[in-house]
This record gives structure tokens, C-alpha cells and sequence, in this order.
């Protein structure tokens, strides 16, 4: 128990590193390119680097369920924890994205219900999902581009040492990610053997939860500094991103089997984008009162499903 839990701290900590290195310098090069701050927190941060990576890596060596309760236990950690705390600490309500970029996600939510109803996502069904999502990229690039009144790429500021260095951070940060994601695995598959509670339980409230605490920093910081723009397109972004494409080349790279766990995982989830999405939607913003409502369902949710 004590190796287990060794593993699963080293593992977040290098996790971590790797994810703060290789998206630090994405990031520069992103704004430098005028990217709008939804599409940058959809597309770039949408793909949270550690969770594909512990999500590929557990597939990769059998443990689909862990796979899969991390999947939907990273985007309920993000929902709940993350986005509850951040409004919490809001100086200010969040105003609401534009109404499509809230319902968007919807469609990938439907999508990964469709695949998990027999409890088991096949490779054309992983398939399937990947194309999804590029086409919630294309949608989510392409509605940013129209949006912009008048924002000038400055693609030539950086000089070519500069993106030598930015690439080499960006590697040297995937190496720490998937070092960090194989530890994190390794020790939540050592929990398995050594506890009663169900791999998806362990995926999706363990690692899920390791895998995600550096979304805290992404929702808080960006809402407490004024750009909650950047907040929210982390927010759906990152909910499409996982119930369609990294769901999808997980399942690509073993058919995945889904657990109790992580369906009530997946049920949590939706239930928690159901109630963020109908308050921006109708209110147009959200505040102090939801933050409280979504931390308290997250608790809920843990306690009802920890013996599952």
C-alpha cells in the first residue's frame, strides 16, 4: 500500500512538471499568434496533456477501466472541484461563453453515452469519436475566427532560437508526462490489487482526481487575473476533448470494458455540465451559489459511489 501510494504522489509530481513545461511554451507561442482566449482554453488546454497521457497509458498496458474512470473522473474533477473553487474565489460572476460553445459539447456527450451503453468501447467506436472531436475543433477554430473583430497573428516575433527552445520544453515536458502517467498508473493498479474499492472507482476519484489538480490552477487563475474566457473554453474544451477524443484513442489503442464505477463516473459528469450549462444559459453568468451547489454534488458523488 505504501509503494502504491509512493508511486502515485512521484508520478503526480512529474506529471505535473511535465505538463507545466510542455504547455508553458505552447502557450507563449499560441498568444503570440493572437489566438482568442475561449479557442486557446478549448483547443490548447481543452487536451489536458497529463490526463491523455495517463488515460493512453493505462489502456496501453490493460487497465481500461482505470482508463476510463479517469477519462470521466478528470472532466468531473474539472466541473466540480476546480470550476466550483474558481467561482468561489471569483472576485466578480463569470459571464457565460457564447451560447453555441455551451451546447456544443453536448453532441460529444451524446456520442460517448452512445458507446458506453453496452459497457465497452470497441476501435471503430473509438474511431468514431477521435473524427468527432477534429470536428469540434474545426467548429470551435473556425466560429473563434469569425468572432475576432480584428486580431493580427504576430507570427514574426518570435525568432527561430526562440522556437528552438520552446520545442525543446515541449518534448522535454511530454518525456516528464509520460514517465509521470506510467507511475500514476502503476500505482493505482497496485491499489487495485490491494484495496476492495473497483478500478473505475480508483480511475475516476484517484488518479482522475492526481491527473486534474493542476486544472484548479487553470480555472482560478485565469478568472481571478480577468480572463474568463480562457477559463471557460478550458472548461467545455476540455469536456468534448475527453468524451470523444481522448476517449476515442484510448479505445484505439485497447478496446476499453466500463465498469459501474465509471459509468456513475460518466453520469456525474453529465450531470454536472447539465447544471453549469443551464446557468449560463439562462442567467447568462455564474457565481458564488453554483460554486457551492457543484462542490457539494462532487461530495455527494463521491460518497455514493466509493463502494461501487
Amino acid at each position: 500500500m505504501v509503494a502504491a501510494l509512493g508511486l502515485l504522489a512521484v508520478g503526480a509530481v512529474l506529471l505535473y512538471a511535465g505538463a507545466e513545461t510542455a504547455l508553458r511554451g505552447a502557450t507563449r507561442f499560441a498568444r503570440a499568434a493572437g489566438i482568442p482566449a475561449f479557442v486557446l482554453g478549448a483547443v490548447l488546454f481543452g487536451v489536458d496533456i497529463e490526463g491523455l497521457g495517463t488515460a493512453l497509458v493505462a489502456a496501453g498496458r490493460g487497465q481500461t477501466q482505470i482508463a476510463v474512470g479517469e477519462i470521466f473522473g478528470t472532466v468531473l474533477f474539472l466541473f466540480s472541484m476546480a470550476f466550483g473553487l474558481a467561482l468561489i474565489l471569483a472576485r466578480e460572476p463569470v459571464p457565460a461563453p457564447p451560447p453555441m460553445m455551451v451546447v456544443a459539447p453536448a453532441v460529444s456527450m451524446t456520442a460517448a453515452a452512445a458507446a458506453l451503453f453496452d459497457h465497452f468501447v470497441s476501435r471503430p467506436e473509438g474511431a468514431f469519436l477521435l473524427a468527432l472531436y477534429v470536428m469540434y475543433l474545426v467548429f470551435v477554430i473556425r466560429e473563434g475566427a469569425a468572432a475576432k473583430e480584428r486580431t493580427e497573428a504576430r507570427e514574426g516575433e518570435a525568432d527561430k532560437g526562440a522556437g528552438q527552445r520552446l520545442a525543446l520544453l515541449t518534448v522535454g515536458g511530454l518525456v516528464l508526462l509520460y514517465v509521470g502517467a506510467t507511475l500514476l498508473v502503476t500505482g493505482g493498479a497496485r491499489l487495485v490489487d490491494r484495496t476492495t474499492l473497483s478500478a473505475g472507482f480508483i480511475g475516476a476519484a484517484i488518479v482522475g482526481t492526481l491527473a486534474s489538480l493542476d486544472e484548479v490552477l487553470l480555472e482560478i487563475l485565469p478568472i481571478r487575473r480577468g480572463t474568463p474566457d480562457l477559463a471557460t473554453g478550458n472548461l467545455f474544451g476540455t469536456l468534448a476533448a475527453f468524451t470523444t477524443g481522448v476517449l476515442g484513442l484510448a479505445a484505439l489503442v485497447r478496446p476499453l470494458d466500463v465498469d459501474g464505477a465509471a459509468n456513475a463516473a460518466f453520469l456525474g459528469m453529465a450531470l454536472l455540465y447539465a447544471v453549469v450549462s443551464t446557468a449560463f444559459l439562462s442567467r447568462g453568468r455564474a457565481g458564488r451559489i453554483l460554486g457551492v451547489f457543484v462542490l457539494g454534488l462532487y461530495g455527494l458523488w463521491l460518497a455514493l459511489t466509493a463502494t461501487v
